[in-house]
């Protein structure tokens, strides 16, 4: 947990420690005075923040009189702000050791560790003040943090459970409580951390939002995820993940064009991601617009050409171009980039269903056949993997449905259109299902759905029908 400042912490407690005695030495009473006239310099100083100067004049001050536990400390402070760990840690270690309030050395020094990732280091000093004072709150929310940063994430929850309970209107504790429970998978808690930490106003609200995505989006709350993530980006967190899974939310809710346009606003301010590219292929597809869907697959391949899914769309795309334009040679192109994909990962079970798609288009049945088979084999390990995601269970509807597999493609497409019911490409491909199954009634009802929805789907969809 982020506390104030270092420096505006100190300078609270300074008008009181200005009082602390410089401990006597052998040193002459001249070599006293010139020491304290030294700290009362470096004094003045470190309250102006001018922190270089603060640490030299404590270090002349303590090279006449060395024995002094308030010049140390304050020394200490002063290479913090200079972010001179190395230094700070040896000046607090010797305050300590000169007898200055231990509390008061725990309460800094474990978080000059924590920046030098020695977390043991750090964990003991927390642990140390804790026996001191059992209830501080800069303690606690360091044990939190150290936790988290460690991956021991229960022990993280109940240090930041305690502070809530003893700081209940902090609203940062309750960001970083869902923080915790995001890394452990508890959905609703951290929906209901985030959502509080908003409410009393965090000072990380574009972090809070998008864990209130994130929450919304695995509790199957789309709207409320969109609304999260669209509030994720105007506060300019995390900008680049709130764009992608916005995006992604958009094209589940046949918002096609809302998630091109996402897209292309990410390319505005990462304009060479090919990730962002491959997104936008697989849109444009789904958009029905295959030439752009062919261009941003290419970009997308040009950026990332070591990895395997912006060929994979690229073959997509243009066995869409092909059918649109009744150019064979497309076809052609979509087999060697899918063929490519395989290579970057061979047993990908989407690139197998495109393949087997392109065999169809060239009237190789056999080779189709052997194609949808594999592709049926990896979507099914997909699926299994990932069994929230509708795109994956639109794709294992297509490949079932091109394996023969009606139930499956049934289910698949079932499964799909329950995480996403207005993914209409969805609700097309399981009436397509029915009528393979040779089922008029439940084919005549995706009819009437897609009707009301979108006549084109309907129309092709009752032309299927139409010839059982």
């Amino acid at each position: 947990m982020k506390s104030k400042s270092f420096s505006t912490g100190f300078l609270k407690c300074f008008a009181l420690l200005l009082i602390v005695a410089i401990p006597l030495a052998a040193q002459s009473k001249k070599e006293r005075e010139q020491a304290k006239k030294l700290q009362d310099q470096a004094d003045k100083a470190f309250k102006q923040k001018d922190y270089r100067v603060a640490a030299d004049t404590y270090g002349s001050s303590l090279a006449v009189v060395a024995n002094n536990a308030y010049a140390h400390y304050w020394k200490g402070n002063a290479h913090v702000n200079l972010k001179e760990n190395v230094q700070a840690i040896s000046e607090f270690t010797l305050a300590l050791s000169q007898g200055f309030k231990p509390i008061d050395i725990y309460r800094v020094r474990w978080s000059v560790y924590k920046d030098q990732k020695d977390y043991a280091g750090a964990l003991g000093d927390i642990q140390a003040g804790l026996k001191l004072e059992p209830k501080d709150l800069y303690l606690l929310g360091g044990l939190g943090e150290i936790n988290l940063e460690q991956k021991a994430y229960p022990e993280a929850l109940a240090a930041f459970q305690k502070v809530s309970l003893l700081a209940p209107n902090d609203a940062d504790v309750y960001f970083h409580l869902a923080r915790i429970n995001h890394e452990m998978g508890d959905s609703k808690a951290q929906e209901a951390a985030a959502s509080m930490a908003l409410s009393k106003g965090t000072r990380f609200p574009g972090e809070s939002y998008f864990l209130l995505g994130d929450a919304h989006q695995k509790l199957r709350n789309r709207e409320g995820a969109i609304d999260a993530f669209q509030r994720a980006i105007a506060a300019k967190f995390n900008v680049y993940d709130s764009y992608r899974r916005l995006a992604t939310l958009y094209a589940g809710e046949n918002r096609f064009n809302d998630a091109i346009d996402t897209s292309k606003k990410a390319l505005m301010a990462f304009p060479r991601d090919g990730n962002i590219y491959t997104d936008l292929g697989w849109y444009y597809s789904l958009a029905d617009r295959p030439n752009d869907a062919v261009q941003a697959s290419k970009a997308g391949v040009d950026l990332l050409p070591t990895q395997y899914h912006a060929y994979t769309y690229l073959c997509r795309a243009y066995i869409e171009v092909g059918r649109a334009a009744n150019d064979a040679k497309n076809y052609d192109f979509a087999i060697t980039a899918c063929n490519t994909a395989l290579k970057l990962k061979p047993d990908d079970g989407e690139t197998y269903f495109y393949l087997g798609n392109a065999y169809v288009s060239q009237g190789k049945s056999a080779d189709a056949d052997r194609m949808y088979s594999k592709a049926f084999t990896g979507l099914t390990a997909d699926v299994a993997t990932d069994a929230f995601d509708s795109d994956k269970w639109y794709l294992f509807g297509g490949a079932s449905l091109g394996a023969r597999r009606y139930d499956k493609a049934i289910e698949a497409y079932a499964k799909s259109l329950e995480i996403s019911p207005k993914l209409l490409k969805a609700r097309f491909g399981l009436g397509l299902a029915y009528t393979y199954k040779r089922d008029k009634t439940a084919a005549t009802e995706q009819y009437n759905i897609l009707f009301k929805a979108d006549p084109t789907y309907a129309a092709r969809l009752k032309a299927e029908i139409d010839k059982m």
